[in-house]
């Protein structure tokens, strides 16, 4: 009878540890599966163009939830593939109110510390989702998308603008952190001890993130917001974005030919001999009875982290080893298998050139949350054996198994990301007689062809995605 009582009890230990991590179906999930494994069937509709289809298969959260804002992502995102404009625009919204929220809240950073109690009992994946700042920077772009097919350039400036405003406070945050860095050895420590953890299976990241410096600064943004800026009159503005684009995508055919053509239309000698030496071209002369067409291209779905199982040797309070298994998300060290958009304009045949690889931002933020990760790896294998001791001692044998059997299915790393962006994004433009044109658009495969009428002066946008064999497009007279 007295074992039985301590088995009881035992159970009713695990059962009041897992009390803590809250009632919500999505987090009772996330204890045991990766957020990868869960979006494995969504992505699968939206690599065969069934976005339509993959709508319905978004995660069912409500506000307060963990994963509130990531699916509110995903959900806009599918939603604005599948042309459903409105649902997509009050879904971005939703995740834009609630990140506003929480930046604005003081309580909510103590909520966090809850979250971090419960993780220590399972894993990464039962704290709060904290949205990087590349997947902030999409949520305005996309927001703006949204307001731009609504007619609304004026609510469209206002989301570029929060979107290069994020990207400015991150760069911002990075240059604090970097001579807070020179002070303390810590942080240089756990890179340590996260290399040496990784080498033993995970593929390194260096080759996937390439030239990127940081995880947050996207080229395709500043282009489209120069885009805008331009479309609204406004040189000065587009010249300072088309400036910022270029200097994290020189080679850029879109930002090369924007920024010669602005250097001539702002009309400074000086400042169109310091473009055409940096560019290397001489600035085109003011196009008469043309327009511009500007073609935005995005290509295939970001890659899904992944989760590696290490063995991990750990000295226990008693002075002897015990071999731990931890989980460790990762990304596969290579680049999607994209490519460029071939434009056609009458027997003019250009292609886009990359503005951006966003698995390379994904893969860099990733890396640079890493060194955390293993800190509450190492602090989550002590909570986790000292529940077992405290469940062996209680219940004998058979409580040491129900919590050795719940702290191994609950190691899971934490894949949570924004899966269905696309891995990269490029562009072209090019200046168009006005007039009806017929577009031809094609990606392999895909191929799509638009009839397009120009007008004289002004800029046309044609946003395309390729996902599987199809273009999705959308034309957006600016």
């Amino acid at each position: 009878m007295n074992r039985n009582a301590s088995t009881c009890r035992s159970a009713l230990l695990l059962c009041g540890a897992l009390l803590l991590l809250g009632g919500c179906a999505s987090r009772w999930q996330d204890m045991f599966v990766s957020y990868s494994d869960q979006m494995v069937p969504l992505r699968n509709q939206l690599l065969l163009g069934h976005a339509a289809e993959a709508l319905p298969e978004v995660r069912d959260s409500t506000l307060g939830d963990d994963t509130f804002v990531l699916d509110r992502l995903e959900q806009g995102r599918i939603a604005w593939l599948a042309g459903h404009d409105a649902g997509s625009k009050q879904a971005f919204t939703a995740a834009d109110s609630s990140l506003q929220w929480e930046d604005n809240q003081a309580e909510y950073r103590l909520s966090h510390g809850l979250d971090q109690v419960g993780s220590l009992l399972t894993n990464d994946q039962s704290i709060a989702y904290l949205t990087p700042d590349y997947e902030r920077t999409m949520l305005h772009h996309y927001l703006a998308l949204n307001y731009l097919q609504r007619g609304d350039a004026d609510g469209a400036l206002v989301e570029v603008r929060r979107a290069n405003q994020v990207q400015e406070q991150a760069l911002k945050r990075r240059a604090d952190e970097v001579r807070k860095a020179k002070d303390e050895s810590e942080e240089a420590e756990a890179e340590g001890e996260m290399r040496q953890l990784m080498s033993r299976g995970a593929p390194d990241l260096d080759r996937l993130i390439g030239k990127v410096k940081n995880g947050f600064q996207n080229a395709y943004t500043f282009y489209f917001s120069a885009v805008l800026y331009e479309a609204a009159g406004d040189l000065n503005d587009a010249w300072v974005d088309y400036q910022r684009g270029y200097q994290i995508a020189p080679d850029n055919r879109s930002l090369q030919d924007a920024l010669l053509r602005l250097a001539r239309l702002r009309g400074s000698p000086d400042e169109i001999r310091e473009t055409e030496k940096k560019i290397g071209r001489k600035a085109p002369l003011p196009a008469k009875n043309q327009g511009q067409l500007v073609v935005l291209f995005e290509d295939g779905l970001i890659p899904a982290r992944r989760e590696l199982f290490l063995p991990l040797p750990i000295s226990t309070s008693r002075g002897d080893f015990r071999t731990f298994t931890v989980a460790i998300p990762y990304y596969d060290n290579r680049a999607s298998d994209t490519g460029p958009l071939t434009v056609e304009v009458g027997k003019r045949v250009e292609q886009t050139s990359e503005l951006v690889r966003l698995e390379a931002l994904a893969a860099k933020d990733l890396q640079e949350r890493l060194p955390g990760m293993l800190t509450r790896q190492a602090l989550r294998l002590v909570a986790k054996e000292q529940m077992r001791r405290t469940a062996a001692k209680e219940g004998g044998d058979v409580g040491n198994i129900l919590v050795g059997i719940f702290n191994t299915l609950s190691e899971r790393a934490d894949t949570r990301s924004w899966l269905t962006l696309p891995a990269q994004a490029s562009s072209w433009q090019g200046m168009v007689p006005a007039g009806d044109i017929n577009l031809t658009l094609s990606a392999g495969a895909a191929q799509r062809q638009l009839p397009l009428t120009i007008h004289k002066g002004r800029i046309t946008l044609v946003w395309v995605q390729r996902l599987g064999a199809g273009l999705t497009t959308r034309v957006m007279p600016l």
